[in-house]
């Protein structure tokens, strides 16, 4: 990890926000470097305490997401080893897919989550399909063919 991934990752948080041993983790780098690069840079200090708690589930969505040519959105933060969006909000972990499905559709998924589109690990709203929207669209393609 480089002083300069350090840097960018730095300056695109709310640095009072991220803790050295956070940043740290996320990037595969040492305490020490985060820690130096934020010295370096003129940045507060992570100050420890209670974060302010966000407004709502969508709105940490929307806060770690990104629109991207296609009518696609990536995800921006925390992935799974798979590299599955997910986010932890409240004491709870859930995917990106689950709440952009939610978004889209006003309830809650049936089975799994995925995207129905060919962006990896999209997280566009509207381009999220549960098991019951998958199962549906299997039949009628089963009715198209016979």
């Amino acid at each position: 990890m480089s002083w300069e991934t350090v840097a960018r990752a730095l300056q695109a948080g709310e640095p009072r926000e991220l803790s050295d041993l956070a940043l740290a983790v996320e990037h595969g780098c040492s305490v020490k470097l985060v820690a130096r690069v934020r010295a370096d840079l003129g940045l507060p200090v992570y100050e420890r305490g209670r974060r302010p708690v966000r407004q709502s589930l969508e709105a940490v969505f929307w806060e770690r997401s990104r629109p991207v040519p296609g009518g696609h959105r990536e995800w921006t933060k925390q992935t799974a080893a798979s590299g599955t969006p997910v986010l932890s909000y409240r004491g709870q972990h859930v995917t990106a897919g689950r709440v952009a499905f939610k978004i889209a559709h006003g309830r809650e998924p049936e089975g799994q989550v995925k995207p129905n589109c060919p962006f990896p690990h999209c997280v566009e709203p509207d381009h999220q399909a549960d098991r019951l929207m998958r199962d549906a669209a299997r039949a009628d393609l089963a009715e198209v063919a016979a």
